[in-house]
C-alpha cells in the first residue's frame, strides 16, 4: 500500500508540475480536467485543456506501472504539442507567403503563441519521471 502511494504521490507532482506549465505559459487556458488515481490494479492520468482558441490538449493514459503511466503521458503530450507547432509554423509561412505576395496579411501571426508553445515544450521535456 506504501508503495503504491509513493506512486500516486509521484503521479500529482508530475501532474502539477504540468498545470503549472500550462497555466504559465497560456495565459487563457482552461484546465477541464485533471485525474490522478489507482484503480482496479492501474494508474490513470487524464488531462484536457484548452491551451488557446479551439486548441486542446487531451492526455488518457493508464498502466499497471506508475512509471510506465507517467513516461507514455508525457510521450503523448510531446506529440500533441509536436503536432500543434507543426500547424502553427505552418501558419507562420502561410502569413509570410501573404505578405510577400500581396503587401499584407490576412490572419494575425501566430508567432506569440508559437513562442509560448516552444516554451511549454521545453518544461515538458524536462520532466523526469
Amino acid at each position: 500500500m506504501t508503495k503504491i502511494t509513493n506512486d500516486l504521490k509521484r503521479i500529482q507532482r508530475i501532474s502539477s508540475v504540468i498545470t503549472r506549465a500550462i497555466e504559465n505559459c497560456f495565459s487563457n487556458a482552461e484546465i477541464s480536467c485533471l485525474l490522478c488515481k489507482f484503480e482496479y490494479e492501474e494508474f490513470t492520468f487524464e488531462l484536457s485543456s484548452t491551451i488557446f482558441d479551439y486548441t486542446d490538449i487531451n492526455i488518457d493514459v493508464s498502466d499497471k506501472s506508475s512509471v510506465k503511466c507517467m513516461s507514455r503521458s508525457i510521450k503523448e503530450l510531446l506529440g500533441q504539442i509536436n503536432k500543434i507547432i507543426k500547424d502553427l509554423e505552418g501558419d507562420e509561412k502561410e502569413l509570410r507567403r501573404d505578405l510577400k505576395k500581396y503587401g499584407q496579411a490576412f490572419s494575425e501571426s501566430p508567432a506569440v503563441i508559437l513562442s509560448s508553445v516552444q516554451m511549454f515544450k521545453q518544461i515538458i521535456e524536462s520532466i523526469k519521471v
